[in-house]
């Protein structure tokens, strides 16, 4: 599943999800196009209560092993 699927499916949406990172949520949705920027990794984790990991969102830097 693509990252932005997880996204609508754990927040209800892309919008939710940039109001609650305080991003317009054509910012969000382009992240399907250029991968989700690390420097929201982290919050998008605590957000989610860690149902999305870094290595769901960002499997080309992080790979389970």
């Amino acid at each position: 599943m693509k990252p932005l699927d997880l996204i609508r499916i754990e927040f209800g949406g892309i919008k939710e999800l940039a109001d609650k990172l305080e991003l317009t949520p054509n910012t969000v949705y382009l992240w399907g196009v250029n991968r989700v920027p690390l420097k929201y990794l982290a919050r998008i984790e605590e957000l989610s209560n860690l149902r999305l990991t870094r290595e769901q969102l960002r499997p080309d830097l992080f790979k389970k092993d």
